[in-house]
Formats: C-alpha cells, structure tokens, sequence
C-alpha cells in the first residue's frame, strides 16, 4: 500500500482540505468497528479424495543401469500441462528428464518410490527477489527454504529492484549497493561477501552479474529481470524531476542492452522509490521497447488499497487500486507488451470488496486481446520497506523532510484520516528487521505494541523508525487479503504463483519463504479449489509460458530435470502467527538439474545445483 500526497498540493487550498476532511469524519461515523486482524475460517478436514486412483497393471520396460540413472517409480504423474494426473514412472539421466510413461521401468539403479505421491515438475516461484540473495557465499538459512517447498527456479529482479543494468561509473551506484543491503536484511557479518562488497559498484552490467552467479554457482535456478528503478537511480539517484530526454535515451539504452545480456524483461516498482516519480509516457516508451524484445513487463502498481494518495482523495469516488490497474492495462493496450501485475492484493478491509470488480476488468482486458495475468501467494499479508507509506513529496526530501514539523503533521493528518477509511493500521504492521541496531529489539512485534511498550504515540513511533532505519526497515503488512480474497485469486484463470519473500539472517521472517507452496497445496486440496493438474500448471508449466523459459516447467523427455515430490496426503504448511519459520511437511524430495537438493523433507547442503536460465 502507499500513501501518497493529496491534501496540501497545488490544487487543495487549506480551505479545501478542511471542507473534505469534514465530509470524510463524518462518513467515519458510520463505519463500524474493525477487528485488528482478519482470521483464516475453520479449516474443513483433510481431502483424501482429491486425488484417486485405481489399481492397474502396467506394461513393463526394462532400462538397462547407468550410474547417472534415477528412478523415480509409481507415482502420481502431474506433468505441468494441465492434462489429469496418472500412474507412471520418470528417469532421469544426469541433468535432463529422459522417460515420462505410463509404463513400469524395470531398472536396478537408484529408485525413489513415489507411490501416492505427486512427481511434479520442480515450482517456479513467478515473483522474487532472491536475485539479492542467491551470489552470497555459503548462507544455506536463506537459501534451503525456498529449495524445502519444492522451488527449483525463480522469476528475479522484480518491483523495480534489479541488480544490474546500470550506468557504468555512475556516482549513484553506492545508492544502489545499500538497496542490496537491506535485502541482505543489514547484517554485518554479511560486511566481507564477495558479492555483498561487488553488486552494483563492481559489476553494473547484466553479462558481469549473470556471469558472477554462473561462476559462483547458484542453489536454484534463476530468470532475471532488469529492473526499472535501480537503473533510473543509476542515473540521477532518487531525484524526483521526470527524466530529461537525455537521460530517457540512456535509459532505454541500458535496459535493451540488460535484455540482450540475458534479462528476461523489465520490472517497475512504482510505489517506491525512484519508480514512483515515473511518468506514464516514461513507462510507455520502456514498454515498448520491451514489446520490441519479445519480453515481458511486471509492475508493483500505484495502488493495492481503494484509498490511497496516489490520486486525488474523493470520497466515495474509484477506489484507486481500480485506478492504477486500469492505467496499467492502458500502457498495455497502448504498447501491445506483455503485462504481469505483480502480487495483486487487497489492502485494507474496505478494499477486499473491490476484488470482483479488479477481476472482471482483467478478464475484459483478456478478453479484449490483451496478454496480461497476474501472480499471488497463499498467505493474506506480505512484506515491503516501511517508506511504502510515504508520499512522493516526502520521499523526495528524505533525510531532511523528518526534522519539518510542518510537513510532519500533514503526513500525520493524511496517514491518520486514511488509515482511519482503509481498515489498515499501525496494528497491521508488523516489524520483520529494523534495520537499525537500537531497535533491533523490536524485531517480530507490531508497530502499535512497539509504541506503547516505547511510550510514544503511534505516528511518532512509526516516523522514528523509519528515520533511524532510512526508510529501509523491513515490514510485514498484514490484512493485505481477506482469506475469501486469497481463493478467488488462486482459482482466477490469469493467477500464477509466487513467494515475494526474502528470508532473514536476523529479525522475524516472512512465512511465505518457508511454507507458501505447501499452503497453495493445503489450500487447493482441503477446500476443494483446483483440480490437482490446474494447482500444479499455475506453478510450474503456466510460469514457465508465461516467462518463456525453455525447457522449465514440464515433465516431458528433453527437459530438464527439475523435479519435486509431494507427498501430497499429508503436504502441511507449518507456520503460525508466532512462528513463521517452520518447514512445511510432505515436500519429499527435490531434485534441480538432477542435483537432490532435498531429501525426505531436508535440504541436502548442495547450493550450486541451479543455472542462470
């Protein structure tokens, strides 16, 4: 969610901003009472019946033995197509899938039985980035999590935040070296990592990032996307002034060349820094040179929330999350690009009832011919940095703008009187790593605890976080769905699936980088949502398309050999409200490029099975 200005700008006289204000308490009035937390309804009991088969007898092969033979012997057989599920083995020889049949293979080599289990095609988590995380050096806790859910390659460099494909030499470049930090969670033990101490500064271009992870080794795979904000700080920091033509040349210039080194397409981030002061004609032009590349855009959008400050506060008017997809899917019918809207969510209890209308107009626009769909995660609360919540004007003058009283209180009066509308508050912020050594403490706990345990008041509390953290203390916002909100997206025929998680070396950690992908299953499984070929198409083989990865994404023979086994009757996401880094149960085994990286449930150490794809 953003909060961005809309009060005390050039077109609201103070008069003005009184006369609304008034017309919206006393709409307040009328609201009732919001509950701090929107709870999961009462899980029906387990559906052994989703997947059914019955006893037969196959035809028999035989394979002769070869060392770099597996077996992975009758199971259930969901190939990523969408076609339905049956009983069969898979061999892989070395890196690729060399038989996918219906067929019992006779075969003295190793063997893995998969009887009632699923083999699936390995996941691929559509939004991530772990793209900041995947070059360090050693660090298994924040790599074998996503490997334990049955990950095997990630879609990375997205909301804008790419790590490469920059102005060479540019003196921004340390700005962007501390954006990696802070995804690296800003532990100083991490000070002395090679990557830690080159991103960026020493390697600007995509060829030297992507070169870097394929000499280093990766643990999954990873597609990368070039990332339109980092590259804009690139060139004139955080200014907040629209580019000059200049600059728009270069621009241009840097992203085609990351795409041609490898970027698999360009993310915006426009609810953060530097993406928020884009203009529409800037995104415009980028998409289509990006159209011109075959490749695909994402976009973190203006709004995820019917109120925010993005554009103009009317009350009762377009809720503004329908206002920045609507703006999204005209660049696209404009420029004709391939469009994925990144984490599509529901901010606030006043706006999980602008679903059916957000849906209704991706599926017009689908209708219509335009290539767009969208990627979810299972869980109704994500993480962000707490600067989310600021205005543009406010971002433009940070540090300075937090010893301005006067601007100080404007912020206070719209984050107060929105807040107030949305049914999303200071109780729904949840701090995952402060990002700051004094308040480290605070680590897990909710900004309203927070200041009443620092006895000060709710906005002074939030401001002296972001301030001592530089906006950069990482979050978890909760209510960003209802539950109800999460299964209309799973089941919509345009949902991919993803984690948008970054796990931790200290401070609470995001649920999604550990139990996401067995709570998509438990989901589907116990509520009856999506047959087991649909659920398992929205994260392998639909992704897979989408991104047009080759040879990802399928069990077919050629392919590689990516594959995870889910154990599928007793699959369990672990995670609770206290404890958000369990491993999930019935992930068996995972194997990436042939490589078992996960063994009955336990990642087996090896952190180089993955390549840049």
């Amino acid at each position: 969610m953003k909060f961005n200005e809309s009060f005390f700008d050039n077109e609201h006289t103070r008069k003005e901003f009184l006369k609304t204000t008034s017309m919206l308490l006393i709409s307040l009035s009328a609201l009732p009472l919001l509950q701090c937390s929107e709870s999961t309804p009462q899980k029906p009991e387990k559906n052994l019946n989703w997947i059914s088969s019955k006893p037969e007898k196959r035809p028999v092969m035989n394979v002769a033995y070869l060392p770099s033979r597996i077996l992975f012997k009758n199971g259930t057989i969901i190939d990523g197509t969408g076609r339905p599920p049956f009983t069969g083995d898979v061999m892989v020889n070395g890196t690729t899938i060399e038989i996918v049949t219906h067929k019992q293979i006779h075969f003295s080599g190793t063997t893995i039985d998969c009887t009632d289990k699923i083999i699936s095609p390995g996941f691929i988590d559509a939004h991530s980035h772990m793209d900041w995380i995947l070059p360090l050096d050693g660090h298994p806790e924040l790599k074998n999590p996503f490997m334990e859910q049955g990950i095997t390659t990630l879609i990375t460099g997205n909301c804008g935040y790419g790590v490469a494909g920059f102005k060479p030499k540019s003196h921004y470049l340390a700005m962007i070296n501390n954006i990696g930090r802070g995804f690296f969670g800003g532990d100083s033990s991490l000070e002395n990592d090679n990557f830690v101490k080159q991103v960026a500064v020493m390697m600007p271009s995509m060829q030297q990032y992507l070169q870097y992870c394929t000499n280093h080794g990766i643990p999954m795979n990873m597609a990368n996307l070039a990332g339109h904000g980092t590259t804009r700080i690139s060139l004139q920091g955080y200014a907040p002034q629209p580019l000059t033509k200049d600059e728009m040349k270069t621009m241009l210039y840097l992203l085609e060349q990351a795409m041609d080194e490898g970027a698999y397409g360009v993310s915006f981030g426009l609810q953060y820094e530097p993406g928020i002061f884009a203009t529409n004609d800037e995104i415009a032009e980028i998409s289509k040179l990006v159209k011109k590349k075959d490749k695909i855009v994402t976009c973190h959008m203006k709004a995820y929330s019917a109120l925010s400050a993005t554009y103009p506060l009317k009350p009762f008017g377009t809720p503004h999350n329908i206002i920045a997809l609507g703006e999204m899917l005209d660049i696209a019918k404009q420029t004709d690009v391939r469009l994925e809207l990144s984490h599509l969510i529901f901010v606030g209890t006043k706006t999980w009832k602008t679903l059916p209308d957000a849906l209704s107009i991706i599926d017009r626009a689908i209708d219509s011919g335009l290539d767009v769909m969208f990627d979810t995660y299972a869980y109704h609360c994500g993480t962000s940095v707490i600067n989310v919540f600021f205005p543009g004007s406010f971002l433009a003058q940070t540090p300075q703008i937090y010893n301005d009283k006067i601007a100080l209180l404007k912020l206070r009066a719209q984050l107060e009187l929105i807040v107030a509308l949305l049914g999303f508050g200071y109780n729904d912020i949840q701090i995952i790593n402060a990002q700051n050594t004094e308040l480290a403490k605070f680590n897990g706990k909710f900004l309203k605890d927070i200041a009443k345990e620092r006895g000060l008041g709710q906005f002074e509390n939030f401001i002296d976080f972001a301030k001592k953290s530089n906006g950069r203390a990482r979050v978890l916002n909760h209510r960003y769905s209802s539950f109800q909100n999460v299964l209309d997206l799973m089941k919509h025929r345009a949902s991919l699936f993803m984690t948008d998680a970054t796990p931790y070396l200290q401070g609470a950690q995001n649920p999604a980088a550990f139990g996401n992908y067995a709570r998509f299953i438990e989901i589907a499984r116990d509520y009856r949502l999506l047959s087991p070929q649909s659920l398992i198409r929205k994260m392998t083989g639909a992704v897979a398309d989408r991104f047009k990865i080759h040879k990802r994404g399928y069990l077919k023979e050629g392919f590689m050999a990516d594959i995870t086994i889910v154990d599928w009757k007793n699959v369990k996401d672990n995670n609770t409200l206290t404890e958000t880094n369990k491993r999930p149960s019935g992930i068996d085994y995972v194997f990436i490029n042939g490589k078992k990286v996960v063994d009955k449930g336990k990642a087996t150490g090896i952190l180089n099975a993955g390549m840049v794809v």
